[in-house]
């Protein structure tokens, strides 16, 4: 590393690294309390306090700490590529056997917490990290990856040990780093922009990455080392987390791919390894006089986001193979859809393949198939391109032949089938890479297919046509470029962005009316909040402390809000609470009694009144008034406290009856409890008691003591949608998770314009979500077409529902991977027909 203005731009950005973390410590520091005080439980409620005590006591501290530690890691990581450029020779610390010693439980955890941490922060700030890779690369003069000193996993390892060194409690420690990483996601998206400007300032010019490839044993097959076929490394893959593709890009695969580097033989074998073992086909090994495979073909550096450059003549096909129109009077004769004329001969499959493994009918013609040989000769020959062609093919069969995606949809996929075979044979991690932008585009096109039932008129017949025009501008274009369809898959989400608003503006006054709703419960929680830290120091039990603050304060605004805070109605709720906290004060003497027996009618009469207003439950009011009664009688018999004592009490109550409820733009601000913290305990703020019975007609609320009295739901095979139950556990390794299709965590995956399932009234519906208030807090669906139904519910309601098997996404998974497992499934049982024309036997002749 000889670039002298390395050091000059790290110790600015280490001070902007320095600057987002102590913004996020200030963030957090703010936000304990609130969460505190709307904690749902005690020793949730507890471990918030203890962490915002801590943080507030040792904030100072935990700033420093993390200056000095993430200074070191910089510092350690600079100086190891220092020596490394400089040509001295840097002994592998596992090598060094003498140096080993015992690691302690608590260092473990704090490293899988940290990996857990930098996962959540480089999803924050993904792009921005890409741009700052890029320019860290040039000027370190490494395209390792893992020498970016200023990488979220170095940011999140240092913040981790700094919180370690505060000596906090265990509990404390997870709480302070679980909202840290929340808050320090967008600070360092915002850093990271930062440290970009200051280099591109300082004219540094950024470089492209290349994979890094660490110490590797070595096999007398092909160079390649025995080890899992997706892993890049010599070391033995972990049980629990299978090694996923290379990346054939020769980069980190993200939302934009800006490798310029040539490819690697060995990396570029190794991800055909694993695609081999994915689709259980046999791995062809390459001829010494063989062709060379697509993939590796150009040793000039690439234009960032390009593919590697092919001959013409194999350009062209593409081109005239993807401007073909299907044939006049297409239509599928059996289960694989082939065209009367030729048969399944015509398309290089014997007649007992045609329908093996298809899941349904053809949509369209698999362009890929009938050109099979064409392409084949084209492309040079390889017996690695021969493999990839064959299983694109399959993938095609089941992409078409889904029963998930609309005709008219499928139609518009299958124009897309040059343009992925093109990158499939450049870019491997496309079968891999949720993140691949063609392999995005794709999925998406399935998921808004399951969202519409009519193409013919309406939001259908708009979205059909602009993704018509997405793909005409792909094939048209220019598809060896990664941005062509991340600027394609950007217009069709800014175009869905449009539907969606358009789509909830028919239900423009049940949005407002449900925003001013969850208006008035930041109201109901503020105020709550405020009576529980004026209340605790007054003396009465804590059931009716409890009450007071959380049930009582809700008639209080619930009053106010609809008849005035200054009305009859409001004054007489505010005043019952008042006397309710009197009422259990000890009565001993005669005329205290007296005075009790006499505005107890009344007061029951209000508290009554005060709680259908709210529609409490009636098991929750009975609960109540049984602890209520014994705590008048107790009183009753209790000696009267001193006058001084029950002069003090009543200006305390005095007081708090002062206290003025929020108004909504005091309250816009504060965050709602989480909806899923604990959906078997009775709700804190709750949400039916706002809204009256036409509003919950007008909006079609679904209340959640609906879905309680349905009862527990019983296993389900007939789900709308064909649903496969083979997808139900899919063994794909991917660089990702999938996102849930079923269960609790869904709640937090639901998009706008999706389809989804949902149990209502015993049948299966098939619905769209249009619209999510701010603090996602209320839902609106919409079902059906031509009479379309509007159904609304709370965040609370849909999480029951998810935890029940009452809600679930329309798609198992997303298209590619349905894909994937079915054509899996398919080559399998062609391979084992022994059919002498199957893909696999084809694959293994051409090697």
């Amino acid at each position: 590393m000889t670039d002298p203005r390395f050091d000059l731009v790290i110790d600015r950005a280490i001070s902007r690294v320095n600057t987002a973390v102590s913004d996020a410590v200030d963030k957090v520091a703010t936000q304990l309390g609130p969460l505190t005080l709307s904690a749902t439980s005690n020793l949730q409620r507890q471990v918030l306090m203890s962490a915002e005590r801590d943080l507030q006591l040792k904030s100072h501290q935990l700033r420093s700490a993390f200056g000095k530690r993430f200074r070191q890691q910089v510092d350690k990581i600079a100086g190891s590529a220092r020596a490394q450029h400089s040509g001295h020779q840097v002994l592998a610390t596992e090598t060094d056997w003498a140096s080993l010693s015992l690691v302690d439980n608590a260092e473990v955890e704090r490293g899988v917490t940290a990996d857990r941490l930098a996962q959540a922060l480089t999803h924050e700030c993904d792009a921005e990290l890409e741009s700052l890779a890029a320019y860290m690369t040039a000027l370190m003069n490494d395209p390792n990856p893992e020498r970016n000193p200023l990488r979220p996993q170095e940011v999140a390892r240092a913040l981790l040990e700094a919180i370690a060194d505060l000596n906090s409690a265990d509990d404390v420690v997870q709480v302070l780093a679980q909202h840290l990483g929340r808050v320090l996601g967008p600070e360092l998206a915002t850093c990271y922009g930062q440290i970009v400007a200051d280099l591109r300032s300082q004219g540094v010019t950024p470089r492209g990455l290349t994979v890094n490839r660490t110490r590797s044993t070595t096999s007398v097959h092909g160079g390649m080392s025995p080890t899992n076929p997706g892993s890049l490394s010599g070391e033995l893959p972990q049980p629990t987390q299978p090694g996923t593709f290379p990346d054939s890009m020769g980069g980190r695969v993200t939302s934009g791919y800006q490798n310029t580097a040539p490819l690697n033989a060995e990396t570029h074998m190794r991800a055909a390894q694993a695609l081999s073992e994915m689709f259980g086909v046999s791995m062809p090994m390459p001829m010494a006089d063989g062709a060379t495979p697509m993939g590796l073909r150009g040793a000039a550096p690439r234009q960032p986001g390009a593919l590697p450059a092919v001959s013409p003549d194999f350009q062209n096909l593409l081109r005239q193979i993807a401007a073909q129109s299907p044939p006049p009077g297409w239509t599928a004769d059996f289960p694989g859809g082939l065209p009367a004329e030729g048969g399944a001969a015509a398309y290089g499959m014997a007649p007992g393949e045609a329908g093996a493994g298809f899941a349904g009918p053809l949509m369209a013609v698999n362009l890929i198939r009938a050109h099979r040989e064409e392409l084949v000769k084209a492309s040079g020959g390889a017996a690695l391109d021969q493999m990839v062609i064959d299983i694109v093919a399959a993938l095609f069969d089941q992409v078409l032949s889904d029963p998930k995606v609309s005709p008219q949809m499928a139609r518009q996929i299958a124009r897309l089938q040059m343009p992925v075979l093109r990158v499939a044979l450049a870019d491997m991690s496309f079968f891999n890479s949720r993140k691949h932008p063609v392999r995005r585009f794709v999925n998406r096109i399935a998921t808004l297919s399951a969202s519409f039932d009519d193409y013919d008129s309406g939001p259908g017949q708009a979205c059909l046509e602009r993704i018509t025009a997405l793909v005409n501008d792909i094939v048209d274009g220019d598809f060896d470029r990664m941005d062509t369809y991340e600027s394609k898959l950007a217009e069709l989400e800014t175009f869905i962005d449009g539907e969606n608003a358009r789509e909830a503006a028919e239900n423009a006054a049940v949005a407002a009316m449900l925003n001013g709703k969850e208006a008035d419960l930041r109201v109901h929680q503020r105020y709550m909040q405020i009576l529980k830290r004026e209340l605790a120091d007054v003396e009465m039990p804590d059931f009716l402390r409890d009450f007071l603050s959380q049930i009582w304060s809700q008639v209080q605004v619930m009053a106010a809000a609809r008849d005035g805070a200054q009305s009859p109605l409001a004054a007489r709720m505010k005043a019952a609470g008042h006397n309710l906290a009197l009422s259990v004060q000890p009565k001993g003497h005669p005329q205290l009694r007296k005075e009790f027996l006499l505005k107890l009618p009344q007061l029951m009469k209000d508290l009554n009144e005060g709680l259908a207003l709210i529609q409490w439950a009636e098991e929750a009011k009975q609960a109540f008034f049984a602890q209520l009664l014994p705590a008048h009688a107790e009183c009753l018999k209790t000696a009267p406290q001193h006058d001084l004592t029950q002069r003090l009490l009543e200006h305390q109550l005095t007081k708090v009856e002062q206290i003025a409820i929020p108004s909504r733009e005091e309250a816009a601000n504060d965050p709602l409890p989480e909806a899923l913290n604990d959906i078997k305990a009775p709700p804190v703020l709750t949400v039916v008691p706002a809204l009256s019975p036409t509003e919950i007609k007008e909006a079609g609320f679904l209340p959640e003591a609906a879905v309680v009295a349905e009862g527990p739901l019983d296993i389900d095979l007939n789900l709308p949608g064909d649903n496969d139950p083979s997808l139900t556990e899919i063994d794909i390794n991917l660089d990702a998770p999938a996102p849930p299709s079923a269960g609790l965590q869904l709640v937090h995956h639901i998009q706008k314009g999706a389809a989804y399932q949902m149990m209502m009234q015993g049948q299966w519906k098939k619905v769209r979500l249009t619209w999510v208030s701010d603090g996602r807090t209320f839902f609106i669906f919409n079902h059906g077409h031509t009479h379309k139904q509007t159904i609304s519910l709370t965040a609370r309601t849909l999480a029951k529902m998810c935890d029940s098997g009452r809600f679930k996404a329309f798609e198992q998974a997303e298209l590619i991977e349905r894909a994937t497992v079915r054509a899996r499934r398919q080559l399998a049982a062609l391979s084992g027909g022994g059919s002498g024309h199957s893909a696999p036997a084809r694959a293994r002749s051409a090697a």
